[in-house]
């Protein structure tokens, strides 16, 4: 089973083939693919290193993120927003409804405002686009 942190649904809402290195970006076409072409997968939400992170460069031997803390509250604020709590199984077409109908984009600004990809518009577009 696919698995996500949080945050990593509206990343993956957005992903358009940037990352952070090519085996990561490689990773992440390869699980974006599988959810989007059925959106009836599966994904348990973690509170760590899940299936997105796992050939991220920015993780610690530790099994954690360079970035842990803000990592941490992006997920928070991921969880809050749009109601996830950990261990919870959704499909990838349940997520994107709840996406649709919880984050607005006051909300997205909010619960992305710390993250290295925000100031690059994609999430923000993909945001727009899904909510039409």
């Amino acid at each position: 089973m696919i698995k996500f942190r949080p945050h990593h649904f509206m990343c993956t809402l957005a992903f358009q083939g940037y990352g952070y290195s090519q085996g990561f970006v490689e990773n992440y076409k390869k699980i974006a693919s599988k959810v989007i072409n059925d959106p009836n997968t599966k994904i348990e939400v973690v509170d760590n290193l899940d299936t997105i992170c796992s050939v991220c460069p920015n993780q610690t031997k530790q099994g954690k993120c360079t970035t842990q803390a803000k990592v941490l509250e992006l997920d928070r604020r991921h969880m809050e927003i749009l109601g996830m709590k950990i261990g919870e199984i959704l499909t990838w077409n349940e997520a994107v409804k709840r996406i649709r109908k919880k984050m607005s984009l006051e909300k997205f600004d909010y619960a992305c405002e710390e993250c290295n990809w925000q100031p690059y518009g994609m999430c923000r577009s993909a945001l727009l686009t899904h909510s039409k």
